[in-house]
């Protein structure tokens, strides 16, 4: 049998953003993994409240299966995800990469799992079709005196969009 070649992302290995013009979000994308327990990583430190992680197990944008994100909700403040609560189904999420190439994607479900389920990581599998999957934490917060992230939610937010188009750079530069 022959193997079935993956296709090219896209934006191929070029820094992009995260657009989501309904609650004004245009932060950077950068690729997070597991840590040594095969626990997904979140930003920490300066800056950890703008970043948008990209998770490396996960696909590629735009090659067919599920990439997924994550960013914070709360921070030290408000962060990159604190109004995601607002999306609906309908709405757009684009990544734009440097070059101009973009990659709309529309909202199609909005949804909480509980953070303790550990099906709840099920939302991070591969899927057949193209889509990202967003999750940010939500519900009620306890406060642990933890010493990075101070406290935890008990749930996640999550919301799962289908690709809708592909702007390639050459096309995007010449509608400009």
């Amino acid at each position: 049998a022959t193997p079935t070649p993956v296709p090219t992302p896209p934006l191929g290995d070029q820094p992009y953003v995260m657009v989501i013009d309904k609650i004004g979000v245009n932060n950077p994308v950068q690729a997070f993994g597991l840590d040594e327990n095969a626990v997904p990583v979140v930003p920490t430190g300066a800056g950890a409240a703008d970043v948008i992680a990209w998770y490396d197990f996960s696909a590629k944008p735009g090659i067919g299966s599920n990439a997924v994100f994550a960013g914070h909700v709360t921070w030290e403040g408000t962060a990159v995800f604190y109004n995601l609560t607002s999306l609906a189904p309908g709405d757009e999420v684009r990544l734009l990469g440097q070059d101009g190439t973009e990659l709309a994607y529309k909202v199609d479900e909005v949804f909480s799992v509980d953070a303790s389920d550990k099906d709840a990581l099920s939302v991070m599998a591969g899927t057949s079709t193209d889509m990202i999957t967003i999750i940010t934490c939500d519900g009620t917060y306890t406060d642990t005196n933890d010493p990075v992230f101070g406290g935890e939610y008990n749930q996640r937010l999550v919301i799962r969009a289908g690709l809708e188009r592909v702007t390639p750079a050459a096309a995007a530069a010449a509608a400009s």
